[in-house]
């Protein structure tokens, strides 16, 4: 009963993201934006990283507030001292996180791709300065020499 419990709410936690395949894909993309954004591909302004920031920003605090929750869900469960409930302790646990499935393990990978959201769209603000700089900078030096 625990693993079906497991699996529907690990299938909720990822509907919050569209679904299991879904959540998988904005991971993949998450990582593939943080390295474009460290690599220079990706750049963004400051009024449209701030709606962003506040998007992935507001998404961490509710995910936060889980993360109590699912702290107690990676410790097994005092059932008792007998074999049964050591067993019964374990196959919790195991139904709690054992495979990307299991919702401890779709609750971490939510976290990362939030995280690794946040970084690339704070890497990507301070590209799209730089290279703002670097243009009005070009821009004043024609200027310069026009005179």
């Amino acid at each position: 009963m625990a693993e079906d419990g497991a699996t529907t709410g690990a299938a909720q936690l990822a509907g919050v993201f569209g679904g299991e395949a879904n959540l998988n894909a904005m991971h993949a993309d998450a990582k593939r934006m943080l390295a474009d954004a460290k690599a220079g591909k990706w750049a963004v302004d400051e009024e449209t990283g701030s709606h962003l920031r506040r998007a992935v920003t507001q998404m961490q605090e509710q995910m936060s507030r889980i993360a109590q929750r699912i702290d107690r869900l990676q410790r097994a469960p005092k059932f008792g001292n007998d074999d049964y409930a050591k067993r019964a302790a374990a196959h919790f646990l195991a139904a709690m996180d054992s495979d990307e499935r299991s919702l401890v393990r779709v609750f971490l990978a939510a976290q990362d791709m939030l995280g690794n959201l946040q970084e690339a769209i704070e890497i990507a603000i301070s590209k799209y300065d730089a290279s703002d700089e670097a243009a009005t900078q070009a821009l004043t030096t024609f200027k310069d020499l026009d005179r």
